[in-house]
C-alpha cells in the first residue's frame, strides 16, 4: 500500500512538472532544457527590460482575479524576483513597482529571490504597517505550494517550474508580450495568463 501511494505521488508530481515544462517551452518558444537534443538552438528574441503596463498592474490584477472567481483576500501570490536587476541605481526597479501595486491589503506574500537583502526594508515596513510576515525563499529551495498565483518577473529563468501546480494562475510579466487590444475605445490590453490571454478593460 505504501509503495502504491509513493508511486501515485511520483506520477502526480511528474504530471504537474510535465505540464509546466510544456507551458514554459511554449512561453519561450523553445524546448525546455530537459528535452534539449544537443542541436544548436536558434537565437532567442531579446525580451524588453520593462513592462509599460506595470504601473497599472493593480487594475489589471483585480480584473484577472474577478474572472477567476478569486477575491483579493484569497489572493496568495508567489513573486519570482527578476533575473535582470537594474544596471544603475538611477534605474527604476520594476519589482518595486510590482510590490507597490499589490502590497495594500495583502494577506500573504512569498518572494523567491537570489538577493534577499534587497527586500529587508520592504519586509520590515510591511510588518510594521500591516502585520504581514513576508516570506523569502532562495530560487534553489523547494518552495511550499501554499500560493495560488505566480507573478513571474524573470526574463529567461525557469524558476516557476520548480514550485507550480496546474491549478495556479501564472502571470509572466516579461516572457510573453502584453499588448494593446483592438477595441472601440482603444483602452484595453491583452495580458497572458498561462497558455491563454485575457482582455483587460479600460487600462490605457
Amino acid at each position: 500500500m505504501r509503495r502504491l501511494q509513493e508511486r501515485k505521488q511520483e506520477d502526480s508530481g511528474s504530471r504537474f512538472q510535465g505540464f509546466w515544462r510544456r507551458l514554459l517551452a511554449w512561453v519561450f518558444g523553445r524546448k525546455p532544457s530537459s528535452q534539449a537534443d544537443g542541436l544548436p538552438q536558434e537565437e532567442e528574441e531579446e525580451l524588453p527590460r520593462e513592462n509599460p503596463y506595470l504601473h497599472k498592474f493593480l487594475i489589471i490584477l483585480q480584473q484577472i482575479l474577478e474572472r477567476n472567481h478569486m477575491s483579493y483576500r484569497e489572493f496568495c501570490p508567489l513573486l519570482v524576483d527578476t533575473d535582470m536587476p537594474p544596471e544603475s541605481l538611477l534605474d527604476e526597479d520594476q519589482v518595486e513597482v510590482m510590490l507597490e501595486q499589490i502590497s495594500e491589503d495583502l494577506n500573504f506574500l512569498r518572494i523567491v529571490t537570489d538577493r534577499p537583502a534587497y527586500f529587508t526594508d520592504y519586509i520590515q515596513r510591511m510588518y510594521e504597517d500591516s502585520g504581514l510576515v513576508v516570506q523569502i525563499c532562495s530560487k534553489e529551495e523547494e518552495v511550499p505550494a501554499d500560493f495560488n498565483v505566480i507573478l513571474d518577473m524573470e526574463h529567461k529563468g525557469d524558476c516557476p517550474l520548480k514550485c507550480a501546480r496546474e491549478d495556479m494562475l501564472y502571470i509572466p510579466v516579461y516572457k510573453r508580450a502584453w499588448t494593446a487590444a483592438e477595441s472601440v475605445d482603444n483602452l484595453d490590453i491583452s495580458v497572458p495568463i498561462g497558455y491563454n490571454t485575457v482582455i483587460v478593460k479600460g487600462v490605457l
